[in-house]
């Protein structure tokens, strides 16, 4: 038996023909929408953010050592006034004298002459 349905007898007509490839085009691109794409999408996606990080790393600037201000403390010298003599202009000398404990350690507010201070740069 050379043909198995009634239909294979037959020739398709080019209507028909046309339309069977209408159908195959459109389920082309229905598999491409539905899952190339997401993936493709994922996949462009990781990729921008990858470049980004990398970018931000090479564009960052190097960590640039601040230089430290030293003061040796001379004899009836108050953190009061060493705060008020080196601090920036418009800041509060209380935070100022945060700022100097906080970056010497300081246990109690009190210095002795001779004591090196490091001062912070705001």
């Amino acid at each position: 038996m050379k043909y198995s349905t009634y239909q294979s007898i037959f020739p398709m007509n080019s209507e028909n023909l046309q339309e069977t490839r209408k159908k195959g085009r459109a389920r082309f691109m229905q598999i491409i929408t539905n899952t190339l794409l997401p993936k493709l999408l994922i996949l462009v996606i990781i990729a921008w953010i990858a470049g980004a990080g990398v970018l931000t790393v090479f564009a960052a600037p190097s960590a640039s050592k601040e230089e430290v201000t030293k003061l040796t403390v001379q004899p009836g010298d108050t953190l009061w006034e060493i705060a008020a003599n080196n601090k920036p202009e418009r800041m509060d000398t209380r935070v100022y004298i945060e700022g100097i404990v906080r970056i010497n350690g300081l246990e109690d507010r009190g210095v002795q002459a001779g004591q090196v201070l490091k001062l912070p740069n705001f």
